[in-house]
């Protein structure tokens, strides 16, 4: 069988996309990698709703750049995390772009220019595991889009906040009672336009334990 690390290691988060349309035999296959995905007790709870409808994408941009646009401006009034994490930024105009990018929810409305987006939703009913079960038919996703040449990247934004959730399921129609379904995710598709760069990953020494957390010898 053939190793998958070369596929999951060469992935990237792509957030721009050409006009080049997805046929729908593509699609079908990064939904089939979802069907296959993992759940506890083989409850299959994720529920995929294909957009490709620009009013309706645009809109979605627009809640994902409200959701995350909330959350990051709340980061940056409790803790210093993102001013540590772009402490390297020298040129202090890219700097506020960066930041600007975020606090402002830009950095999630790439949706709207996307040819696909998947809406990731869950049915709730007797699962405690439709968080986790979703997130595995994500990443399958994912990976087989990298696999057939597109470009995919996965944003929570609009799931951050209960009043966006219910503006995005009324959106697409899908059920507000208490209960009954719990969006996830957008997973936005197409054709890449960009290259990212590989982004530095922690070594394998600095996230492993060995029989107990913090003991870094693995046992002869």
């Amino acid at each position: 069988m053939a190793d998958i690390i070369e596929l999951i290691s060469s992935r990237r988060s792509i957030r721009r996309f050409t006009d080049d349309p997805v046929p729908d035999a593509v699609i079908d296959k990064v939904i089939e990698a979802a069907r296959w995905a993992p759940s506890g007790e083989n409850e299959q709870p994720w529920r995929l709703i294909v957009v490709r409808n620009p009013e309706t994408k645009a809109k979605i941009a627009e809640i994902a750049k409200l959701g995350t646009g909330g959350r990051v401006t709340a980061e940056f009034s409790l803790s210093d995390y993102w001013q540590k994490k772009y402490a390297g930024v020298k040129d202090p105009e890219k700097k506020a772009r960066l930041f600007r990018t975020l606090y402002t929810g830009q950095v999630s409305e790439f949706a709207g220019n996307a040819p696909v987006v998947i809406v990731v939703v869950g049915e709730l009913k007797d699962m405690f595991d439709t968080p986790y079960d979703l997130s595995t038919a994500i990443m399958s996703m994912l990976l087989e889009a990298h696999s057939l040449g597109l470009g995919a990247c996965w944003v929570h934004g609009p799931s951050v906040y209960p009043s966006l959730v219910k503006r995005m399921k009324e959106l697409l129609k899908v059920p507000t009672g208490m209960g009954q379904y719990k969006l996830i995710a957008t997973v936005s598709l197409g054709w890449p336009a960009e290259s990212p760069k590989a982004r530095e990953k922690k070594n394998f020494e600095d996230i492993v334990y060995w029989e107990e957390f913090g003991r870094k010898e693995r046992p002869k």
